[in-house]
């Protein structure tokens, strides 16, 4: 039987994406909610914890692309790994809220540090092997289609360790996988052209990373576009176990609901590559709009479950097509630092957002509070009709 080969680009990436397979697999993300009611928190604290976690995220994140674009992203990528593997040793020993927080915070430093720089490690090495960027879609996609298949595996293996030995075991369990992907994150070859082009000042070059994003009358739609669907994106990769919560799914079950809405990573890394035309992508923003509305009214944790897979899917398509706007328009020197700065800008909207959505949670229910989604799903479609052109 002949072996498969792999092309070039795919060597080179091998070790990126099974460092990025260890790094989205931690066992604990699907059983995480019911962690934290176990140790004292309600859906509002839940929600200062997120806010925290952002705001650890804001203070880091840009500061961390910039670091990438003029020292090394192979290094910020390393920093996050042990970021994620300190989050998850702190969380493993958490008996109370604060220490929980504690080690949240080190999640958003790992957040933070991954955030920007993986989608700048994969344009800058499709231009260096391919020489135009015209299959960084297909990277991209296949990229999340990693994180997604990873977060699958994660999620049905942290359910059945939840069921069957112990739910803090979810966390003790992950840590010798993620001292696993640091080493394959050091294995990796990465790419040099933000090195090559890296020359001003430190403090000219934080001015023309902010300008690349906030004066650029190109991209600043994009941006608006990108920045509103990824508050909403992460609302319900952070929240989705509130809605089961609310609705008493079964414990047993997590796990496979938990692996359901992850694997839209898969799917909607692999649905972008298809999205051609204007009138895709709207239609893409406009089931989404939809799956708000089911949210809404939805009282069963099946058609929940399939509703956020379908959601989940339209938004990690949408944020890849978005993503290479944003890549074309953006020099490399400047590409890790500036999409930092749209994530910031994100995370910033993210915190009131959180804290709005948990507390109506708390005082009506999580049902009432899916109306904050639908609010942000509007204005970002406003702002995407207002792009001028949005062909590949």
């Amino acid at each position: 039987m002949p072996k498969m080969k792999l092309s070039p680009m795919m060597r080179r990436m091998l070790p990126l994406y099974i460092a990025v397979a260890l790094q989205n697999i931690p066992f604990w993300y699907a059983i995480e909610k019911l962690f934290m009611l176990g140790i004292g928190f309600n859906t509002a604290t839940i929600g200062v914890m997120v806010a925290i976690m952002s705001i650890a995220m804001i203070v880091v994140e840009t500061p961390s692309g910039i670091l990438a674009d003029r020292w090394s992203r192979k290094g910020v990528m390393a920093l996050g790994c042990v970021a994620l593997l300190i989050s998850t040793i702190i969380g493993a020993v958490s008996m109370n809220e604060p220490v929980y927080v504690i080690a949240m915070v080190f999640w958003g430093v790992y957040a933070a540090f991954y955030s920007g720089t993986y989608d700048s490690v994969i344009y800058d090495t499709t231009m260096e092997e391919h020489g135009n960027s015209r299959r960084f879609e297909k990277y991209l996609g296949g990229f999340r289609a990693v994180e997604g298949g990873a977060a699958v595996v994660g999620a049905l293996a942290g359910g059945l360790i939840a069921s069957f030995v112990d739910i803090r075991d979810a966390y003790i369990f992950t840590a010798p996988l993620l001292a696993l992907a640091l080493i394959f994150i050091l294995k990796f070859r990465e790419p040099q052209l933000h090195k090559a082009e890296v020359a001003e000042p430190v403090f000219k070059h934080i001015r023309q990373t902010f300008a690349a994003v906030l004066k650029n009358r190109v991209l600043l739609p994009v941006i608006i576009a990108a920045v509103g669907f990824f508050v909403i994106q992460d609302i319900i990769f952070e929240f989705n176990q509130l809605w089961f919560i609310a609705v008493a799914a079964p414990i047993a079950l997590y796990g496979v609901l938990s692996a359901v809405v992850f694997s839209s990573w898969t799917v909607g890394g692999l649905l972008a590559s298809h999205i051609k035309s204007k009138a895709a992508i709207i239609t893409l923003m406009s089931v989404t709009v939809a799956a708000i509305a089911v949210l809404i009214i939805s009282r069963h944790y099946i058609p929940i479950l399939a509703t956020q897979f379908v959601m989940a899917v339209c938004l990690i398509a949408i944020s890849v097509i978005l993503a290479k706007k944003m890549h074309d328009q953006l020099p490399s020197r400047l590409r890790a630092g500036s999409l930092s700065v749209t994530s910031t800008l994100a995370r910033i909207l993210l915190i009131p957002g959180s804290l709005l959505l948990t507390g109506i949670a708390n005082i009506y229910d999580i049902f009432t509070a899916t109306w904050i989604l639908l609010t942000a799903a509007a204005v970002s479609i406003v702002a995407f009709m207002s792009i001028s052109s949005v062909k590949k």
